[in-house]
């Protein structure tokens, strides 16, 4: 069994291009294309199919990435035990995260985490609360920072609860008020977070029966500012996120009070590989409630 070549086909399902997969490995086009060619043939069906903008999986390609996933997932978690009772840490560590917690969290306790374990490489995936979750269900990443969502089964650890807050444009009639009853936002010209990006924001809405006018939506939270900030209308955002504009706009706290679960999540800890275990100690000892980072 070559686990390489599990990986560029893993790669290449990822970025659906041939070059891109081998030069993540030190392999040329050419040499990627046989490795795939050779599993598909060791399978018996292609894995992908090829086009002038690059490579897309087939049917029985989609069935078999999930089981390739896992393959290289316990090959590196058995290496890393092996490290391990050696007396060595070293591996990869995939990270699954929101921006604002990639922004805010992360560059500490990696520093911290590097010191101790430089042999661990770190990959960082950011993305919106569909796409985490998707990663952490697929094995794309062993590990996701992200908010609490109903019905979800992950192992989890609970970091920080999270307040939304109003964000007004500066000169908003409601500026100079202590804090914005959510019936306010009734009627009024909102920006909304794209559903599946962010479920959270949504979920008060609907809770609170609140009828804004959803004039604009984006996946991006900094998009989101921008056209509060330029007069657009007004949102809902987490406190975390409205750390990278101190100064800039308004924000009110919300009455009656609402906040996120922001939480490490992996689909188990039993299962959770050396690298993943040793990082995990690192966020409990460093993430304050408050959601400032402590230097250890």
């Amino acid at each position: 069994m070559d686990i390489r070549k599990y990986e560029v086909i893993i790669k290449a399902a990822e970025c659906g291009n041939l070059t891109k997969a081998g030069e993540s490995f030190g392999y040329t086009q050419s040499g990627a294309s046989h490795m795939i060619k050779s599993v598909e043939e060791d399978f018996g069906f292609r894995i992908f199919l090829r086009g002038r903008d690059g490579v897309s999986l087939t049917p029985d390609g989609e069935r078999v990435i999930p089981a390739l996933r896992e393959i290289v997932k316990w090959n590196e978690s058995l290496g890393q035990t092996v490290s391990a009772i050696n007396g060595l840490i070293r591996g990869q560590l995939r990270i699954g995260s929101f921006t604002s917690i990639a922004i805010h969290w992360l560059p500490k306790i990696i520093r911290r985490f590097q010191e101790d374990y430089p042999n661990i490489s770190i990959d960082i995936t950011e993305g919106g609360i569909s796409a985490l979750e998707s990663a952490l269900e697929e094995g794309a990443v062993d590990l996701t920072f992200m908010s609490v969502q109903p019905g979800r089964s992950f192992d989890r650890i609970l970091l920080r609860k999270d307040p939304f807050l109003a964000i007004l444009p500066k000169g908003h009639p409601m500026a100079g008020e202590k804090n914005f009853p959510l019936e306010a936002f009734n009627g009024v010209d909102f920006i909304l977070v794209t559903h599946g990006f962010d479920y959270d924001t949504n979920r008060i809405l609907k809770k609170h029966s609140l009828t804004p006018n959803i004039k604009f939506t984006s996946h991006d939270d900094h998009t989101v500012f921008s056209m509060v900030e330029n007069g657009l209308g007004v949102s809902i955002l987490p406190e975390l996120v409205m750390r990278s504009y101190s100064g800039r706009g308004v924000t009110l706290p919300l009455v009656p009070e609402v906040s996120r679960d922001l939480a490490l999540c992996v689909p188990s800890f039993a299962d959770a590989s050396p690298a993943c275990r040793r990082f995990i100690e690192y966020v409990k000892k460093m993430i304050s409630a408050d959601g400032s980072v402590r230097e250890t």
